[in-house]
């Protein structure tokens, strides 16, 4: 038999229900929907700051032919609206690595005296819409800002720019970091075969399924982070031995692979003394790389890029941090001098021409008679 329950029975239970699919799907990270830090271009009493007629007013804009009802055209120039300074905090340091206590320790963000800082000013991998937009190319005819300009671009808006909807959906807090459409976390790859799921964000368009007109070295790199080609050479992997480091953080795990954040900003970049920009959206975190325009042909440029990370045979130890590894110096020889012209990928190669040549995302390792274990590069073996 049928028993009809009664309406305070049905609104009690329904608000339960509520209750509880309101609590499953708070989201950890909702950057544009924290009613404290979220987003706010509209300044209301009571404040409406991380509600969705922030961008969504609820009968739309007779003068704009929009279906999702938006207070603009939905291409770039919507979150640009919010999203033009730089971010004050630009570029992030070492010491924005969030702590032990975060969930994704090591991830690249705010990070003040172990907390993690919210906010639209606070996201330091942004410099700034000027800065993503700059149509400037390289003395080779590089695109500065790549991600905005090539054509491989798999959504670019009316204007032909490629679109911040490529990386980011503004609804999306599910994976936890900046609003992206794909998993990309902290430093990983240890227990991956193949290349990390952790950068997949990354490695869905660089890679074997990525946009069939991209460039032969872009389309590998998913190969080179993959273990399974390139075994304990992939991804610039971290491989500890005696001279490794001074101090050892315990997020990173032998075998990870560095992050692609750690060298690069896929932004763009005014350089890291703020007025020479990096080509190949190298980062603008360490003040020694800026101009880096030839890094393959140009042995200085070399230098400086990896001599950002690594410390020489005759420098300080201890005066670089990476991933939170304080680095001890390179293996005595020649090469590894401050005052050695040679370019690094002479002996760690420069070849991007297949799945398993050396490169910089897949370094070789030589051996020399100075220092004939190989331990010429301290995060290898």
């Amino acid at each position: 038999m049928d028993v009809k329950p009664q309406s305070g029975m049905v609104l009690t239970a329904s608000l339960v229900i509520l209750a509880t699919w309101a609590a499953a799907q708070t989201p950890v990270f909702d950057p544009h929907g924290d009613p404290v830090t979220g987003v706010l271009r509209l300044v209301t009493t009571p404040s409406t700051r991380g509600q969705c007629n922030q961008c969504h007013p609820s009968h739309g804009d007779p003068m704009i032919a929009d279906p999702k009802l938006l207070f603009t055209t939905n291409d770039n120039g919507l979150c640009f609206e919010c999203h033009q300074a730089k971010a004050t905090n630009y570029p992030l340091q070492e010491i924005d690595r969030l702590p032990r206590t975060e969930p994704d320790a090591g991830y690249f963000e705010a990070n003040l005296g172990g907390t993690r800082q919210a906010g639209l000013e606070f996201r330091g991998r942004w410099p700034g819409e000027a800065v993503y937009r700059d149509p400037s190319v390289t003395p080779d005819g590089r695109w500065y800002s790549p991600h905005a300009h090539d054509a491989d671009m798999p959504r670019r808006d009316a204007a032909g720019e490629g679109m911040c909807l490529n990386c980011h959906d503004p609804h999306r807090a599910d994976l936890q970091r900046d609003l992206l459409t794909e998993a990309y976390h902290g430093i990983a790859g240890h227990a991956d075969l193949g290349a990390p799921t952790a950068y997949r964000l990354c490695l869905s368009c660089h890679g074997n399924d990525g946009p069939p007109s991209m460039d032969v070295s872009n389309r590998y790199i998913e190969d080179y982070y993959d273990s399974g080609l390139n075994g304990n050479f992939a991804g610039h992997q971290i491989r500890k031995n005696p001279r490794i480091a001074l101090s050892w953080p315990a997020h990173v795990q032998i075998g990870d692979k560095l992050a692609c954040y750690d060298c690069h900003n896929p932004h763009g970049s005014i350089g890291g003394n703020g007025v020479e920009p990096n080509a190949f959206l190298l980062s603008d975190q360490r003040q020694q790389w800026s101009g880096l325009q030839a890094t393959l042909t140009d042995a200085r440029q070399a230098r400086a890029f990896c001599l950002g990370c690594h410390i020489t045979s005759d420098g300080i130890p201890g005066s670089q941090v990476v991933q939170g590894i304080v680095m001890n110096t390179l293996s005595p020889q020649t090469a590894h001098e401050s005052f050695d012209l040679q370019s690094c990928y002479g002996c760690h190669g420069s070849d991007y021409s297949g799945p398993t040549a050396h490169n910089v995302h897949n370094p070789s390792i030589e051996s020399s008679v100075a220092d004939p274990k190989g331990f010429d590069e301290p995060w290898r073996r």
